[in-house]
């Protein structure tokens, strides 16, 4: 039976790191985080799933305390609306076995079961949602060559996943 090792992260400025490791390629193996020089960069999403899942501890600045999960969440939501929303997506992704990044135009590009690549855009219901915003992102999808999945998120944090095809508008024959 093997153990699992549990790295030490570092919070400082509004991020987390890990610094040199032997073992830190295993994380970036599995699609955690971003090395720049002898440092992993994680973003939130991944700080917080890995402090959940037990593989990270994150202490304050250089020797500080162990930040909670709460703790975490609480400093590195300051100024972003739906963090903790978002987040839950990306956990149901990750424990799903996809690799999940964030992206600029839409929510998450995941990867991973196979070649294919996908784009998911986060639809809260009660959120504002519409027939405009989702064409365009159908077309940027459709430029990129990738699938778009809508993750609909409800009141009580239940998940479905809708793929979402060509979207063609036509006058109404009258």
């Amino acid at each position: 039976m093997s153990l699992i090792q549990t790295f030490e992260a570092r919070y400082k400025k509004g991020g987390v790191y890990i610094s040199e490791s032997d073992n830190l390629m295993e994380l970036l193996d599995r699609g955690f985080g971003t090395l720049r020089g002898k440092k992993l960069f994680l973003s939130s999403y991944e700080a917080f799933f890995l402090t959940e899942k037990g593989r990270i501890t994150v202490l304050d600045e250089e020797d500080g305390p162990t930040l909670s999960l709460h703790e975490l969440v609480k400093r590195l939501s300051m100024g972003k609306q739906e963090i903790w929303i978002r987040y839950l997506v990306y956990r149901d992704l990750r424990d799903r076995g996809y690799i999940v990044r964030e992206t600029v135009k839409v929510d998450f590009e995941i990867h991973g079961k196979g070649a294919e690549r996908r784009l998911v855009s986060i639809v809260y219901e009660g959120g504002e949602a519409s027939l405009q915003k989702l064409s365009v992102l159908l077309r940027y999808a459709a430029k990129q060559k990738k699938e778009l999945i809508l993750a609909v998120i409800d009141r009580r944090t239940d998940l479905v996943y809708y793929s979402v095809g060509e979207m063609e508008f036509r006058k109404p024959r009258v």
